[in-house]
């Protein structure tokens, strides 16, 4: 089903920084959804993709015309979305467990799915969770366990997809019970990584031609900065901080990801942050994609657009171009 909006931009609420000077300005993009989560911002077509993993939907939005359109998908939870490098218009996402190549135009129906491999096997109530590319073009995507009032708990795990092993996806992380936030330092020899579960933002020694990744390690505890909610989505911005989605926390946070010392916090008018990302022209527009899932009706009335596509401006931070995934010959596939 083919879905089209005129951006909207919506003035919803103030940011307020604890920690630093800024009050910048939230703008509602998009929504409300069900569940949004995985912004990516393809740097070839200036536009951000994200999805509604609960509504079983992949958007669009034109970083130029302020256009969004939207894929529907029939048959399962659909999670994470990455562009492909060289191949404008060429996706590579998970639907339950499953890495799809597909190209956005012609992307009618479930039909224009192309498989590239499978994740966590004999699994059958495992789902994918957030993923990224790095810097060579290796898709790093993870996995997690039954959700019923809760997530199993280590069930998942995190791999590492390329365009010689998708068929067999290699294990780096397990177990993991919610697999999550990803990001490398601009050095790339540093990779953060997020379990949501252990309230903690960890990082490794990160080694960009083998992909190997040691010496595990946590730079920043929840529990510890009595910061509320679980981390979730994250990105890292050019001065090399971290910002962190707090689900069910209803903010962003920024963290040095050296020190491990928390510098701002960002209200949301959503309880349930999922992730965030940087993009538009200058990559100075922070994404923030949020949730509805498991709110009562007291708290949807408290915050109507829970589930939405938020942005903000002003923030004084700036990311990098989001890496994509390389497969060669996307378009014969």
């Amino acid at each position: 089903m083919l879905i089209s909006a005129k951006l909207v931009l919506v003035v919803v609420a103030l940011c307020h920084s604890a920690y630093g000077s800024n009050s910048p300005l939230i703008k509602k993009i998009h929504g409300p959804g069900v569940h949004y989560e995985g912004p990516h911002w393809s740097p070839t077509e200036s536009s951000l993709y994200w999805v509604d993993i609960k509504g079983q939907q992949v958007h669009r939005l034109d970083g130029s015309s302020g256009n969004v359109t939207t894929r529907s998908i029939g048959y399962g939870p659909v999670t994470p979305v990455v562009s492909v490098k060289d191949s404008p218009g060429y996706l590579v996402l998970c639907v339950r467990t499953e890495l799809y190549l597909v190209r956005w135009k012609t992307f009618v129906d479930d039909g224009a799915l192309r498989l590239l491999g499978v994740m966590d096997l004999g699994l059958p109530d495992n789902r994918c969770n957030d993923g990224k590319a790095d810097a060579r073009g290796r898709l790093w995507v993870g996995t997690m366990g039954k959700e019923e009032k809760d997530v199993d708990p280590d069930q998942g795990a995190l791999y590492m997809v390329d365009q010689d092993n998708h068929a067999d996806p290699e294990v780096k992380v397990r177990p993991v019970s919610v697999s999550n936030g990803l990001a490398w330092t601009r050095s790339n020899k540093y990779m953060f990584y997020i379990d949501t579960p252990t309230r903690n933002i960890d990082v490794f020694d990160f080694d960009l031609d083998t992909g190997m990744i040691r010496n595990r390690r946590t730079i920043f505890s929840f529990e510890s900065n009595n910061v509320t909610g679980l981390p979730d989505g994250m990105t890292i911005d050019t001065d090399g901080n971290l910002w962190i989605a707090c689900f069910n926390g209803g903010k962003v946070i920024k963290v040095n990801s050296v020190s491990g010392k928390l510098i701002e916090q960002h209200k949301i008018p959503a309880s349930k942050v999922t992730s965030v990302m940087f993009g538009g022209p200058e990559l100075s527009i922070l994404y923030i994609t949020t949730s509805r899932v498991g709110l009562s009706a007291t708290q949807l009335a408290q915050q109507p657009e829970a589930g939405s596509l938020f942005a903000i401006q002003g923030t004084g931070a700036k990311g990098y171009p989001e890496n994509q995934f390389v497969f060669p010959g996307a378009e014969r596939y």
